[in-house]
Formats: structure tokens, sequence, C-alpha cells
């Protein structure tokens, strides 16, 4: 009995030790939750008044199929290119996994994908046809200036007609206790496609539209792929913050059972003892 009492009490260190980093993870998980939370609100409305503004101008212009802006041309290329964002470390729960379910259904050998983290360049480098990993460590220093340079290389790609579309596999932010993964289309860009026949009443431009849209497409594209990293880096934090708190929460339970396992023990020992010292005091 005295060997059970040991392995409960070692039980309850290990399970104890185990809780404080738990809690700790948690807390660290908050805190970059909370930060990546008020840049993703700040976002919500630039993207929006960029992506309205843009909209705009493009109704403007007298587009015909001949002249299209490449962020609305299909390209006659075999191939698709993917933007896979994943985390670099784990511990956050579901996150990776339903990731790994959208990569198995639209990643193959004949397409090229861009890795963003390193457990997706991990598991699927040898999956498709090139994997591109010279941004695999963009979302741990994300600024415009880096999500700049990277527009301007798949911009490239995709006007050398490599590529009939490209696409990104990421995680939507719902709510702090839900994300979804999913994959949009980048290019050629869906939400900037109008109806360009149907009359509007749009505002004057003092310059040419077509000048205009030109200089306001690239920085919608460079709001909306910091728009994408940002949501998976949030979502990313969300779970973990969630994770932890989880296993967190078990840890409590599971020393408040080993806690009363181990009173259980010890008052059958000491009942015992008793019943021992009775039993030696009656015979004498």
């Amino acid at each position: 009995m005295a060997h059970s009492l040991l392995a409960v009490r070692k039980r309850i260190n290990t399970v104890q030790s185990i809780r404080k980093i738990t809690k700790a993870m948690k807390l660290i998980a908050s805190s970059r939750y909370n930060k990546l939370k008020e840049i993703y609100d700040s976002n919500t409305s630039y993207i929006s008044a960029l992506r309205y503004a843009m909209q705009l101008c493009l109704q403007r212009v007298d587009y015909d199929e001949t002249n299209l802006p490449t962020c609305l041309t299909k390209n006659d290329g075999n191939k698709k290119l993917y933007i896979f964002i994943t985390p670099t470390l784990g511990l956050c729960g579901p996150y990776y996994y339903n990731l790994d379910k959208i990569a198995k259904k639209y990643l193959t050998k004949d397409d090229d994908c861009i890795f963003i983290g390193e457990k997706g360049y991990k598991h699927y480098a040898n999956k498709v046809n090139k994997a591109i990993h010279d941004y695999v460590q963009i979302n741990e220093n994300l600024t415009l200036e880096n999500v700049n340079s990277f527009r301007h290389d798949i911009d490239k790609m995709y006007r050398d007609n490599k590529y009939e579309g490209i696409y990104i596999i990421y995680t939507k932010y719902i709510s702090s206790m839900s994300v979804e993964a999913k994959i949009e289309q980048l290019l050629p860009l869906q939400e900037a496609k109008v109806d360009f026949t149907k009359p509007l009443k749009l505002p004057f431009f003092d310059k040419q539209s077509a000048k205009t849209a030109d200089l306001i497409v690239p920085h919608y594209l460079d709001a909306l792929i910091y728009r994408y990293f940002l949501e998976s880096a949030l979502s990313e934090q969300t779970s973990r913050k969630n994770s932890m708190e989880n296993a967190t929460a078990s840890a409590d339970k599971l020393i408040y059972n080993l806690k009363l396992e181990y009173n259980k023990i010890r008052q059958q020992k000491i009942t015992q003892e008793i019943t021992e010292i009775v039993s030696g005091s009656n015979e004498s």
C-alpha cells in the first residue's frame, strides 16, 4: 500500500508540473492572440474600403477580353500554384489536421506549392511537383513590406503564364472559439470581377480610371495576402490558446481525481494500522 501511495503522489506531482507548462503556454498564446486580434480588427475596415474602391474603379474601366488586367486574366497554363499556410510549432489542437485534409484533396504531383510554415513543408515537400520554401518563415515576421515582396514574386510567376491559377490554403478566423480551414482562389482575382455592362452611377476619376486601377489593384492584392497570413496566424494562436486551456482543465480534473484516490488509499492504510493495533492489544 505504501508503494501505491508513493506512485499516486508521483503522478500528482507529474500532472501538476505539466499543468504549469500548459497554463504558461495558454498565457503566452492569449497574449499573442490579443495582439493579433487588435491588428486583425484594424485591418478589417481597411481592406473593406480598399476592396470597395478597387471594384468601383474597375467598373469604370471599359475592359474587354483583350485588355483585362492581369489579376482578372485566366492563363492557359496546365498546372496550379498553391500557397499553403501551416504552423511551424505544434500543440494547437486540430489546426493542422484540418489544413491537412484540404491539402490531401488538392495538392498533386502536377502542381507547385509555396509553403508558409515548417509543418506543411515537411509533410508535403515530396508530394508536389516543386516545393518552394523561400517564404517558410514569413509569418514569423509578418509585415506589409515582406508581403509586398512575396506578392511581387507570385505576380511575376503568374505574368509568365506558368499557372492557370494561384490558390491559397489557409485558416479563416471565425471567433475566439472557432476557426475553419479553407481554400480560396487568389489569381485570377474573383472578387474583383464586376458586370461591366450594368449601368452604374460611378465616381469621376481625375486621371484615367485604367491607370488608377493599375495603382489600386497591387495595393489590394498586398492587403488581401496580408489578410490571409494574418488570419492564419490569429487562428493558430486561437487554436493553441483553446487547446492549452482544455489541457489545463483536464489536468485540474485529473489532479482532483488523483487526490481523491490518494486520500482513499491513505485512509485505508490508517484504518488498517488502527485495526492491527487494536487486534494486538486484544491478544495481549
